[in-house]
């Protein structure tokens, strides 16, 4: 049994040294729980944001993407915006040159906002029907099954009155 275990973290280790390794480039920005500021001088690639929100006010030359957080342009994003359970705002002289896609929040545009794709937007209930329908479904189910359980034994009679 030892054996097996070795052997497995063995080929474990030899895939960790085959996979090739993820890079970006130095004006690409990941953030984990912190929110990612573009400033209204400052230039960046890509910008990946999980648990946070994403604000530009300068330019970004590639895409954009906020999972669980919201996006704020106030300046130009050249590529994609997506947005999962987060909302996509957008200021007065905004401009993004891709698609725009807001999954279960809003889109709020400025006057002169542009967008040069195609705009998505799913609300949140789409996204939640399933889940309601699911459970609905269930609760019809164990409510059912409990009635005929029980409707086969009666009520007891009433203790006696002292």
């Amino acid at each position: 049994m030892l054996r097996r275990w070795l052997y497995l973290c063995v080929v474990l280790l030899l895939a960790g040294f085959v996979v090739p390794r993820a890079h970006a480039s130095s004006s690409d920005r990941v953030s984990f729980f912190h929110d990612i500021v573009v400033s209204d001088n400052e230039e960046a690639e890509d910008l990946v944001c999980f648990l946070c929100s994403i604000r530009v006010d300068g330019k970004v030359s590639g895409d954009t993407v906020a999972f669980l957080g919201s996006v704020h342009v106030k300046g130009e994003i050249s590529g994609d915006v997506v947005s999962f359970l987060g909302g996509v705002a957008m200021g007065d002289e905004a401009r993004i040159g891709g698609d725009c896609v807001s999954f279960g929040g809003p889109l709020r545009k400025g006057q002169d906002a542009s967008i040069g794709g195609d705009t998505v937007q799913f609300p949140f209930i789409l996204l939640a029907m399933p889940f309601i329908v699911v459970a609905l479904l269930i609760y019809g189910l164990v409510a059912f099954l409990r009635h005929r359980k029980y409707a086969a034994y009666p009520m007891p009679p009433r203790p006696p009155m002292r």
